[in-house]
């Protein structure tokens, strides 16, 4: 498996976040040697505590690994508090975290570890540092330890999220290709088949359902990739937003029939979120209540008005059609649920998902005459939205 980047910029900001400045850092100069002098003691403290637990002994001790371990212990130890936090040793812990992932360690034990050498660290302070000095120094090594947790954290999120995300689009690409050519298959005997036959609406009913496998696919696809991306969020417009969401929906003939109504305010200042995830939120919510829309007044309704907080904004998509009970409100917004007989369930969720990348939230409810989508937004730069 290929290994991911070293996300230095995420990293240097959980530095930023924690204070460790070299300003800050400079409480540790005088005493680097009370912790680089006993690197060799920290790493046999470490190893003797490991070797206690049975899970962790049976990793350590399998090829007869224990003192490699300990020696790699040793170094991690002393790289901590002799190095500057720089890009080469963010690199270096970020490695030590993939390297966690690689032996299947579970990083419980990894934060236990980090818990088990903050006791060691408290102590050496304790014994040779002088009074007037540990308690800042004591401060110091907690939040540069905090930041090691953070770092190997991330790191084993990072991996595995890759590994979960490999087998699902692995999956779903072998299941796609079997459907594709059953599909089409189908269609060449439905051609064959003339309009009387009986047999043509099983085939009819088969071709359906196995298009609707399809989407499905390619719904967990996206899902997946969405949940485990990274989201860039920059300043967009609303307006333009919908409109290629619209013009998308019309190519491909999803909103036939369906009156629609735009009420989005031009003037709205823009959101900040990922342009892919709101184009993906409009495409799918509005595509969702189309197909959910009375058969006998088909309208889908745009609007927005300020959010439910400060600097917010608040997206209704409105549709006719029967309304969900309370019950149902939340199972609808969860995968695999959907009151459409050939609907995917995929739909809303991924909306949900989409905003929430971007620190926003999608609610449903029933509203008079149909059911409304409510999507709260983050505006950039945290404007107040105007009346819309």
């Amino acid at each position: 498996m290929q290994q991911e980047p070293v996300p230095f910029e995420r990293l240097e900001s959980f530095l930023e976040k924690l204070g460790l400045t070299q300003q800050a850092l400079a409480v540790l100069e005088p005493h680097r040697e009370v912790f680089t002098s006993r690197q060799e003691a920290f790493g046999q403290f470490f190893l003797d505590y490991f070797l206690g637990i049975p899970r962790t002994r049976l990793i350590l001790e399998q090829n007869h690994a224990a003192q490699r371990h300990k020696k790699a212990l040793s170094h991690w130890f002393g790289a901590l508090f002799s190095q500057d936090l720089d890009r080469r040793f963010l690199t270096y812990l970020w490695n030590s975290g993939v390297r966690h992932v690689q032996l299947s360690l579970d990083q419980r034990f990894v934060n236990l570890g980090y818990a088990v050498t903050r006791q060691f660290c408290q102590r050496l302070i304790q014994e040779q540092v002088p009074a007037p000095e540990r308690e800042a120094l004591t401060a110091l090594v907690d939040r540069m330890l905090d930041f090691c947790v953070l770092a190997a954290t991330d790191s084993f999120i990072s991996m595995t999220s890759r590994c979960d995300r490999e087998m699902i689009q692995g999956i779903a690409h072998q299941v796609r290709n079997p459907v594709t050519v059953i599909g089409g298959n189908i269609m060449r005997l439905l051609k064959k088949i003339p309009p009387d036959n009986p047999n043509r609406q099983a085939y009819e009913t088969v071709l359906a359902e196995n298009q609707r496998l399809e989407r499905m696919v390619a719904d967990i696809a996206l899902y997946t990739e969405m949940f485990q991306g990274e989201p860039r969020p920059q300043p967009c417009s609303l307006v333009q937003a919908l409109d290629r969401a619209v013009q998308h929906l019309r190519e491909a003939g999803r909103l036939e029939g369906v009156r629609l109504r735009l009420e989005l305010d031009p003037a709205l200042p823009p959101v900040n979120l990922d342009p892919k995830d709101l184009e993906i939120i409009f495409a799918q919510l509005l595509e969702n209540a189309a197909e959910a829309a009375d058969k006998a007044d088909p309208r889908v309704e745009v609007r927005s008005r300020p959010g439910r907080a400060p600097g917010f904004v608040e997206v209704e998509i409105f549709n006719t059609g029967p309304a969900p009970g309370p019950e149902q409100v939340q199972e609808l917004l969860s995968p695999f649920s959907s009151s459409k007989p050939m609907g995917t369930g995929m739909g809303l969720p991924i909306a949900g998902l989409a905003a929430r990348r971007g620190l926003g939230s999608l609610s449903l409810e029933a509203a008079p005459g149909g059911v409304r989508c409510l999507l709260n937004l983050p505006l950039a730069g945290g404007e107040a939205a105007g009346p819309a």
